[in-house]
C-alpha cells in the first residue's frame, strides 16, 4: 500500500479529481480546486509515512497551496473531505488496516487544520499560525465572483434600495 501512495500518487489524485468533478457537476460548475497542485506531493508524503518515515506528511509536502478568502474554509474543508474519502477507499482496496487508516486520517487532519489556520491568519494577522507548518508555498488567490452571481447580488441590492 505504501508503494502505491509513495510511487504512484497520480493514480490516487486522479480519483480525487474525478470525485471533485462529480461534486461540482451537481452544482452545475467546473471544480475550482485549491488543492489541485499539491495533491500528488501530499499523497507521496503520506506514502512515505506509511513506509515509516518520521514527521508530518504535511510538513514535508513541497508544493503550492492556493487559499481563497472568497471561498473560505468551507470549500477548503470540502476538498479535504473528498481527499480523505478517496485515500481511505484506497486503503480499503489495497488491504490496509486500522494503522494505515489512522496514518491517513492523521495526515489529512493535520493538513486541513493547518490550511484553515493559514487562511484565517491571512485575513487576521493576529490569528495564531498553524501548529503544523506547511513546507510549500502559500498563495492567496483573489477571484472575481461569477457574472451570474454578481447580477443576482446587484439585483437584490437594487431591490432593497427601492
Amino acid at each position: 500500500m505504501a508503494r502505491v501512495f509513495a510511487g504512484q500518487p497520480e493514480r490516487l489524485a486522479a480519483a480525487w479529481r474525478r470525485a471533485r468533478f462529480a461534486e461540482a457537476r451537481k452544482e452545475g460548475a467546473p471544480p475550482r480546486n485549491q488543492l489541485d497542485s499539491l495533491v500528488e506531493p501530499f499523497i507521496r508524503e503520506i506514502g512515505r509515512t506509511l513506509e515509516g518515515k518520521e514527521g508530518s506528511a504535511w510538513s514535508r509536502t513541497r508544493a503550492v497551496l492556493r487559499l481563497s478568502p472568497q471561498r473560505g474554509t468551507r470549500a477548503l474543508n470540502e476538498e479535504f473531505a473528498a481527499l480523505r474519502r478517496c485515500l481511505l477507499d484506497a486503503v480499503e482496496t489495497l488491504g490496509g488496516g486500522d494503522s494505515e487508516r489512522a496514518v491517513v486520517n492523521n495526515a489529512v487532519d493535520e493538513a486541513a487544520i493547518s490550511s484553515t489556520d493559514l487562511l484565517e491568519h491571512l485575513s487576521n494577522r493576529y490569528a495564531p499560525k498553524p501548529r503544523v507548518p506547511f513546507a510549500g508555498l502559500v498563495v492567496q488567490s483573489f477571484e472575481k465572483a461569477p457574472a451570474v452571481r454578481e447580477q443576482a447580488v446587484t439585483g437584490e441590492l437594487q431591490a432593497a434600495a427601492h
